[in-house]
């Protein structure tokens, strides 16, 4: 006969399971969620901060331009400044000069008419054409080599006569010295602006460029070839082509140019067969950049 055997499940212990099961399963789903929360707690984080290296990299960016523009500003007024004062500079070159006059007055006898009158009277020189009158005009004694002592008109024909040594033991030039060290600080100024590119420095020195009347401009020549420029101003004279407009016909040529002339047998009548305009123009020209 068969033995049967009943299973008598317990209720109440089925209850107590069941509650254990269900708490495990809200805590498991409470994990879940914490577990969610702290990653989307590192991903919004993480956004955060990717905003703020953002926010970081703007300020960063609007700070140089803002730097930038602050220092090309003060760039520009020290600039602007420099330029005025320049035109300041040549506004007060200044000479006098006493040269005789013939007038003509009533004599005292009003039976004898008119009279002719030498005066003295004196002539001033302002400004710009100081240096027209004193490349072309003022009066300059030299001593020719058969030790003659000669009256000539500016420093153009102390040039000829003299040669360039001539321009650095002439008085005539220490007229300009302000000027040309003041020019000089201005070119300088600009060129060692290492914040500026090379085409904006050529920019800003061709403002000064414009400023520079004819004379001034073969002052410069001048000044740039003599032994003083050479060593200084001559390479920020070619750097930024600051003799592009001048004209070169109203140079003179110098002792030691013309001497080569004639050691070549070239006339001052046949200079154009040669290619030369008759001044010291071309015999300081060079290939170089």
């Amino acid at each position: 006969m068969p033995i049967v055997i009943f299973l008598v499940e317990s209720t109440e212990g089925d209850k107590y399971a069941l509650f254990g099961d269900s708490f495990g399963e809200v805590n498991a789903l409470i994990s879940a969620f914490a577990f969610a929360g702290v990653i989307v707690a590192i991903v919004i984080q993480r956004n955060e901060l990717r905003l703020q290296r953002k926010d970081l990299e703007l300020q960063r960016n609007e700070f140089k331009t803002h730097n930038a523009t602050l220092k090309l500003q003060q760039f520009e007024n020290t600039f602007f400044n420099m330029l005025s004062l320049q035109q300041e500079i040549v506004n007060n070159l200044y000479y006098k000069r006493t040269v005789k006059e013939n007038v003509v007055e009533d004599a005292p006898d009003p039976t004898n008419g008119r009279i002719l009158k030498e005066i003295l009277v004196d002539k001033i020189i302002q400004g710009r054409e100081l240096f027209r009158f004193a490349f072309e005009e003022s009066e300059h004694h030299i001593e020719t080599e058969d030790k003659q002592n000669k009256k000539v008109s500016g420093i153009r024909w102390c040039l000829y006569y003299k040669g360039l040594e001539n321009y650095n033991n002439c008085y005539t030039p220490s007229y300009f010295d302000h000027y040309f060290r003041h020019l000089y600080t201005i070119i300088k100024f600009v060129h060692k602006s290492d914040f500026l590119n090379f085409d904006e420095k050529y920019k800003y020195t061709t403002m000064v460029r414009a400023t520079l009347s004819r004379y001034e401009l073969v002052w410069l020549y001048y000044n740039g070839i003599s032994e003083v420029g050479r060593q200084k101003f001559k390479n920020l004279i070619e750097t930024y082509s600051l003799l592009k407009n001048m004209r070169e016909e109203l140079l003179t040529i110098s002792k030691e140019n013309f001497s080569l002339l004639v050691m070549k047998h070239i006339s001052l009548e046949n200079l154009s067969e040669y290619g030369f305009s008759g001044t010291d123009y071309e015999f300081f020209l060079t290939t170089k950049k």
